[in-house]
């Protein structure tokens, strides 16, 4: 065999086991990548950011923003839960030190404190949610993807169906990224808690007039990116993307666009 044809046939070998690319990497557990393994006395810390942006005609774009850090100190570990002490500080308003005794049920969804439990419907947080990423399959690799049932409204989004993909997958390190794309109809958690604190949403029309409007939403449209190590949320951004109409108690309406987005990148961990 001549050397260009051993070096011809190895590089036909190559190409039909997929060693120039990815694709041939053999799938891992999921729980290798999305279930968390913290231990007592482990910190963990965050930053985060929210913006919402609404503008259309007749009325000034209207931008609220929000950003802060939150820290977390791992003070128990449980069959039912991870135990924080959490510590979160909004940019702009008092601090009021950490919270002791927050409890993240095994499920991921689920947050307790003081004896008071609630599903956690934030677009993003310190450990996986499968709220919004739904049921994994049991092995992972690049490629893969899954669909997804939102059941409710969550932070900036409706409840609506998704499909999630991994973009790659370390196994060495148990480092996945994932990426989502979804729609739904309806309100999101945040129109919900605007509505029942009685709330409205203020806007100044191009004549100068500063009104309140409730807000009628469309159909939304959502898509992220998001990385993960070993259940624990190394960075995440996603945007909705909705139409919305808003209504003056006097009757006025406007047509406009609204996106949402929420930034997560974790600063600090001891894992």
């Amino acid at each position: 065999m001549t050397r260009r044809f051993r070096a011809t046939r190895h590089l036909a070998l190559c190409v039909s086991m997929s060693c120039l690319g990815i694709s041939w990497v053999h799938a891992e557990p999921a729980t290798n990548f999305l279930r968390p393994e913290l231990k007592v006395g482990e910190h963990l810390s965050d930053v985060f950011a929210k913006t919402v942006s609404t503008r259309g005609a007749g009325f000034e774009e209207t931008v609220d923003r929000i950003s802060g850090t939150a820290d977390y100190a791992v003070t128990g570990v449980t069959a039912k839960a991870f135990v924080f002490d959490e510590d979160d500080r909004y940019d702009g308003h008092p601090a009021h030190g950490p919270v002791h005794g927050i409890e993240i049920l095994r499920d991921g969804i689920t947050n307790c404190h003081a004896g008071k439990c609630r599903i956690n419907d934030q677009t993003s947080g310190v450990i996986f949610n499968p709220l919004l990423w739904g049921k994994a399959p049991e092995q992972l690799r690049a490629g893969v993807s899954w669909d997804v049932a939102i059941p409710k409204p969550w932070e900036i989004g409706p409840a609506g169906t998704e499909q999630v993909r991994v973009l790659r997958a370390d196994p060495r390190d148990g480092v996945v990224t994932l990426t989502r794309t979804g729609s739904g109809e309806g309100r999101s958690s945040d129109d919900q808690s605007r509505e029942k604190r009685g709330k409205p949403m203020q806007i100044t029309t191009t004549a100068g007039k500063t009104i309140e409007v409730s807000v009628i939403p469309g159909k939304a449209s959502w898509s992220g990116y998001t990385t993960i190590r070993r259940g624990v949320i190394i960075s995440d951004v996603i945007m909705v993307q909705r139409h919305v109409t808003l209504v003056s108690a006097s009757g006025d309406r406007f047509e406009g666009e609204q996106r949402s987005y929420t930034l997560l990148n974790l600063s600090r961990d001891d894992l």
